[in-house]
């Protein structure tokens, strides 16, 4: 067998045919990729005409229009980014400004298409007199996320960070208490609502071409919150429903919200005070595992990060820099965030009312909270 086949027959399982189809750009990009790995060193099929040229035109662009906009350096010098989502027209007239004395030509080659060597981003094609022909690929991006989810921080930060490295890199995420480091990632891509019928909790997933390599519930520091559990326990919550209704708890009852039709408000039966927070402390918790981590094959973990995350590139490997990592329950009981099942307000709900799982921390007992047990609603 020669060593071509050797390295086909290894990678094969990366490509949708089993095989780089070279007239399938995302197939060559893959190539490159793996190539570059076993090589040790960048390796282009398609290399850009004129390297050297258009790292020093970007040069230029930055030293001429630096102090107007405020560019993003890039690892790769024949790339330039800048912050805020920008249109095309942006960048075609940033370069004519760039090159005031020349008309420019300039051509626009969309991103996953050859010879554009990124999968995110367009490529911009033009010739200069004094750089010759130069092909710089852009990027724009709206500041910290345009105000996007920790998910979609994290998502953005990864894809930019794989496709700096050609495609593929290693993902490290580190924590004080753990590093989870995952080979040959292409991508990360947003989990966060094709799950959810089923009770996966991941919001991100990892991928090493068609492989999830790693569920990751995503989550901000200090931004605790289960998700809602009304459709996986709809005997209990009937019950209880019924016998509030009805005024058989001892410390619960709900009555029609005058405001809003067809909501409820629930009440203190013996005072008539509001309540705003039900407890319920010994509901059995033989699905504790699935209302953290969900029932996703790899099993889920959870990040807790700040609101602008440490990620770095270097020799292939990114590093994210994070608060907390989660694996287990016994993670999150140290710190008072292990799932409690109760009911709480909310008028966005169809009854009013929401059956939400919530971190222990915040079950405490307080002037609008009540614990009602298990036993008593379901005899």
């Amino acid at each position: 067998m020669s060593i071509f086949d050797k390295f086909f027959t290894k990678f094969a399982y990366k490509f949708d045919k089993g095989y780089p189809d070279m007239n399938n750009d995302q197939d060559v990009l893959l190539l490159e990729s793996l190539l570059s790995k076993v090589l040790n060193e960048s390796f282009k099929i398609n290399e850009i005409d004129n390297k050297k040229g258009t790292k020093e035109a970007v040069q230029h662009i930055i030293d001429t229009l630096g102090k107007k906009y405020d560019f993003v350096i890039k690892s790769d010098k024949t790339r330039i980014g800048i912050e805020g989502k920008k249109e095309e027209q942006f960048f075609l007239d940033l370069f004519q400004e760039a090159f005031p004395d020349e008309k420019l030509d300039i051509k626009i080659i969309p991103k996953n298409t050859l010879p554009n060597p990124s999968g995110m981003f367009n490529m911009y094609v033009f010739k200069t007199e004094e750089f010759g022909k130069v092909s710089i690929v852009v990027s724009s991006k709206p500041p910290g996320g345009d105000g996007k989810g920790p998910e979609a921080d994290f998502i953005e930060n990864i894809n930019n960070l794989i496709e700096e490295n050609g495609g593929e890199a290693t993902v490290v995420i580190t924590s004080p208490e753990y590093t989870l480091s995952f080979d040959n990632i292409t991508k990360a891509e947003d989990s966060s609502k094709s799950g959810a019928g089923k009770g996966d909790k991941s919001d991100a997933q990892l991928f090493s071409g068609n492989e999830v390599k790693a569920n990751i519930s995503i989550k901000l520091d200090g931004g605790f919150r289960w998700a809602s559990v009304a459709s996986l326990y709809k005997p209990f919550i009937t019950n209880l429903f019924n016998k509030a209704l009805k005024v058989e708890l001892t410390d619960l009852k709900i009555l029609p919200n005058p405001s809003a039709p067809g909501k409820y408000l629930m009440y203190d039966p013996k005072t008539d005070e509001r309540v705003t927070k039900v407890v319920i402390p010994d509901f059995p918790k033989d699905d504790i595992n699935k209302w953290t981590f969900g029932p996703e094959i790899p099993k889920t973990f959870i990040v807790s990060k700040p609101a602008k995350a440490d990620y770095s590139l270097e020799n292939g490997v990114i590093t994210m820099k994070t608060t907390h990592i989660y694996t287990k329950l016994e993670d999150l009981k140290e710190i008072g965030i292990d799932p409690v099942f109760a009911i709480m307000q909310h008028r966005n709900t169809p009854q009013g009312l929401d059956y939400r799982i919530i971190p222990s921390k915040q079950a405490n007992i307080t002037a609008g909270t009540r614990e009602i047990s298990y036993n008593e609603i379901m005899n």
